[in-house]
């Protein structure tokens, strides 16, 4: 099989990455998964934030019962920012969500077929390893069974990310950096944990595969920029990860959340609930468990080419980690380690060796056997058709009342990752009143309520104490006729809640949410980051012209 035309393979991968999407369009309702119904109000909340004039957006104002939560400060904002350019566009939750989640899973496939194109030189082994990374098993359960939403967008920037290095190691310098900055920054802010998992392999793929000193310098050069671009995100969520519950809460989720040897390698051709872990279907999957035993095998058996060799080595050492974070042997390491137990889930290692068992399929064409036109037709067919059962979801449909998710009136969290610990937990009930004066006499009017901002007067008859009925979190800050007043967030009786003192008479009060010098030195970091890229992209260009206008 040969490819005559490179937007051939391209479009094949369009076409062939939406045939398991298409269930999820079919109907008005959403897939009942595991995390679906708790992204739509993410979704809304974080358009509504933005409708406010929040970015970075940190703080959901209506969320947990109207007392609000710090939750974008904590939980990765790519999904809902592009899920808001949908929104923005006229679509609603349902469809903003389908879209969004469809997008990561295009988007994947694409990138993974850039990155095997450069890297092996070899359209046809780039396109066989691209189906093998879009149609594993866990790819596809990633969208129909657990609808996660930002842990697929993961899988589109991991390959970016990897497109970007090999460019670096092929002196094109200017440009790979852009892209690996870019993709790297872009990886980060899609999901905590799995962008963790990835970036380690991404800086395998620089140590085990550079060939220069040069390049180790770029493509580290490069990844650090990416890194300290997502400050805005990452900084914040690492270091004001203290003020919630989320280690006491997360501490023992991942106990019960080993996969057993048997589900992981049993052949589960019908999505069989018999060989899930945790309501998950957590297989590795026959195409890419044979991939495994073909490459230990050329590399005992047979002699090879050196670079293949190196591929196989670095993708079984990649799948071998990861197997060994999946087994319960490991456990004294998740026990000792808090920030492996943000991970929450062991089998959310299959990440590794969905990438690391696509990246060894190019063994199959060391085969001769496999390079026939009709065997490799015959490969991509059967790796996508072992894919279809997991297609369809086993939950059914929701039928959604989107009113009610622009309305959320809980917190979308499980593990107390956003709920702070001075508070008394998750909210119950909405307040009476949004300002309520517990302390002298006082008449409140003119009311008005964004998420980060609330504006209203207050007719005080004596010195009077009133509570705000937000949950407080560092960059909250209460001003009375625009004079900064001490904000109490201890009280007993309104425990993590708003509580200031107004003096007697008439006051324009203003309780607005601002950026903590912690913040604002990531914003910057973040904004610095970025015109550096620009810069290196800019002088690139320039670069060019001046090399060509020299030439002629």
């Amino acid at each position: 099989m040969k490819f005559r035309n490179t937007a051939v393979p391209f479009l094949l991968i369009t076409i062939l990455s939406i045939l398991p999407l298409i269930n999820i369009f079919l109907t008005d309702k959403l897939v009942h998964t595991h995390d679906g119904l708790v992204h739509l109000p993410r979704i809304a909340a974080y358009f509504k934030a933005l409708q406010d004039g929040q970015f970075p957006v940190r703080f959901a104002g209506d969320l947990n019962y109207g007392y609000g939560m710090p939750l974008f400060n904590f939980i990765y904002p790519l999904p809902y920012l592009l899920s808001s350019i949908f929104l923005f566009l006229g679509f609603g939750l349902v469809g903003t969500f389908k879209l969004t989640i469809s997008l990561s899973y295009i988007l994947s496939g694409l990138f993974m077929f850039m990155f095997a194109k450069e890297f092996f030189e070899d359209l046809k082994r780039a396109f066989l390893v691209t189906i093998f990374y879009q149609f594993a098993t866990f790819r596809i359960v990633e969208i129909t069974t657990r609808g996660a939403f930002g842990e697929t967008y993961t899988y589109a920037f991991l390959p970016l990310v990897l497109y970007g290095i090999t460019l670096i190691f092929k002196k094109f310098y200017r440009r790979g950096l852009v892209i690996t900055s870019l993709a790297t920054f872009l990886l980060i802010i899609s999901h905590n944990s799995i962008s963790l998992i990835f970036f380690v392999i991404s800086v395998g793929y620089i140590l085990f595969f550079a060939k220069r000193k040069k390049d180790l310098i770029w493509a580290f050069i490069a990844v650090s920029l990416g890194i300290s671009s997502s400050a805005f995100y990452s900084l914040p969520a690492i270091l004001e990860h203290k003020y919630t519950y989320g280690d006491l809460f997360m501490k023992d989720v991942y106990l019960n959340n080993f996969p057993s040897f048997k589900n992981l390698f049993t052949p589960n051709i019908i999505n069989s609930p018999m060989f899930w872990t945790g309501n998950v279907p957590v297989q590795i999957g026959i195409p890419h468990v044979l991939t495994v035993i073909f490459s230990i095998f050329i590399i005992i058996r047979r002699k090879i080419d050196p670079t293949i060799k190196k591929i196989l080595i670095f993708s079984l050492f990649i799948f071998g980690i990861s197997l060994l974070f999946m087994s319960p042997i490991s456990n004294i390491v998740w026990r000792k380690i808090s920030l492996l137990r943000q991970f929450q889930f062991p089998w959310r290692f299959l990440s590794g060796i969905v990438f690391s068992t696509s990246f060894a399929a190019s063994s199959f064409l060391s085969f001769s056997f496999f390079k026939k036109k009709w065997i490799y037709l015959s490969l991509i067919f059967i790796i996508i058709a072992l894919s279809i059962p997991f297609w369809q979801t086993k939950e059914g449909y929701d039928q959604i009342d989107e009113k009610y998710y622009w309305n959320f009136p809980l917190n979308t969290t499980y593990y107390g990752e956003a709920d702070v610990i001075w508070s008394a937990g998750p909210a119950k009930s909405y307040p009476k009143q949004r300002v309520e004066v517990i302390d002298g006499s006082a008449v409140i009017k003119g009311f008005s309520k964004k998420s980060n901002l609330h504006i209203f007067e207050v007719d005080a008859k004596s010195n009077t104490t009133l509570v705000d009925h937000t949950q407080y979190f560092p960059g909250w800050r209460a001003y009375v006729d625009e004079k900064p007043v001490e904000i109490e967030f201890q009280d007993i009786n309104y425990r993590g809640e708003i509580e200031f003192k107004v003096p007697k008479g008439e006051h324009n009060i203003k309780v607005i949410f601002t950026e903590t010098r912690l913040r604002l030195f990531a914003n910057l970091l973040s904004l610095f980051s970025f015109i550096a890229i620009i810069l290196i992209g800019v002088a690139s260009n320039n670069f060019k012209k001046i090399l060509r206008k020299y030439r002629s």
